[in-house]
């Protein structure tokens, strides 16, 4: 929405307060319906009601904030709407915290997302595509946002392949390929894709259907059913994902990939009885537990209760989530992998002493 003359080639602008950004908006609304080539545009957000927006830095160290302005037809006025800040988490990617940072329930988010990743522009760029289609998906079209001028433009190196066109030096959110036993490669890959390209590749952000405990690629299931929604049709599957990080870094020296690989153990644990999982279920918050356990535990809120405590939330063991009445699903990929894994970490754990002896 801004002539290329002017704009910056990061899209996030630097730390500033609300008030100031708030004028940045109002400012950019009364150019547009000035700009014959724009004015068109500022007719459809004000009978569609869509947001104008921008991404700044928060001055909260690490998190993001999205500040937008739309149009409210009853008033006839443009309004400010509320701010909204972003995090970059270890297990979820972006996630959105709107509570006072340093409370109690800011943390208790950023906790159960596996807490907040220190950015750097080596962990924040590909997580980007997460970014937008996130925003995209809170009604923040992209087609709308306004893009900063240049010395506005965050100055943060973490963001320096954030860009407002596709001069991008990251690639997009693709999936991984290495070569892997058929075991794992059928556990940690999505079908969708496999069908689609004709490759098993490792997945980047794996969700489980609900309907039948099969893990896919997120971007691949939308595609092809764009109706589902998270925590009624599909689950993430954190687990997963974190033992998919540590099998894609075949990248290192056998012996720091050994010592990533033996922290799969802890992932393939029971986090209620701490046994290696036989029959894995995925709670909607994400997390896996073993099904006797985790019934167990559901259980345990229930039984001997009058009936009106039977109501109450039931909070998942790890998150504190309410999964009363929510599906547990079978976690197909991760006890096909939890079969495949002894042989593959003895194999992985042989070979890096046989190069040991080599070197």
């Amino acid at each position: 929405m801004q002539s290329k003359l002017e704009e910056a080639d990061i899209f996030i602008y630097g730390k500033m307060g609300p008030k100031e950004t708030n004028q940045i908006l109002v400012s950019k609304v009364k150019l547009l319906k000035n700009q014959p080539s724009f004015s068109s545009k500022v007719d459809e957000l004000e009978a569609n009601g869509g947001k104008l927006w921008l991404i700044r830095e928060s001055r909260v160290e690490g998190l993001l904030t999205v500040q937008s302005i739309s149009y409210n037809k009853s008033s006839s006025k443009w309004k400010m709407n509320t701010p909204e800040r972003y995090l970059l988490s270890n297990d979820r990617g972006w996630i959105r915290n709107n509570e006072s940072p340093g409370s109690d329930l800011f943390e208790t988010i950023a906790e159960s997302a596996g807490g907040i990743i220190k950015l750097t522009e080596e962990n924040t760029t590909p997580h980007l595509p997460g970014l937008l289609n996130l925003l995209s998906e809170n009604g923040y079209e992209p087609d709308n946002r306004i893009n900063p001028k240049v010395g506005e433009e965050t100055q943060t190196t973490a963001y320096t392949t954030y860009v407002t066109t596709g001069k991008s030096r990251s690639s997009p959110l693709e999936s991984t390929i290495i070569s892997l036993p058929e075991g794992i490669l059928m556990a940690l890959s999505c079908p969708l894709a496999t069908k689609k390209t004709g490759e098993a590749k490792l997945m980047k952000d794996p969700v489980t259907l609900v309907s039948n405990g099969i893990t896919y690629e997120r971007v691949h299931l939308l595609e092809e059913e764009p109706t589902l929604q998270e925590g009624s049709d599909f689950y993430p599957n954190t687990k997963l994902k974190t033992i998919i990080n540590y099998v894609a870094a075949n990248s290192l020296q056998p012996d720091e990939y050994l010592a990533k690989l033996a922290k799969v153990e802890e992932d393939i644990q029971d986090p209620i009885q701490f046994g290696i999982m036989e029959n894995p279920v995925l709670s909607p918050s994400g997390y896996s537990y073993e099904k006797s356990s985790i019934e167990q535990w559901v259980r345990s809120k229930q039984s001997d209760l009058p009936v009106w405590s039977n109501i109450q939330p039931i909070p998942d063991p790890v998150t504190r989530m309410d999964i009363r009445g929510k599906i547990l699903v079978p976690n197909v990929n991760l006890r096909l992998f939890i079969n495949a894994w002894p042989d593959f970490y003895e194999e992985k754990r042989h070979s890096c002493q046989q190069s040991s002896l080599n070197s």
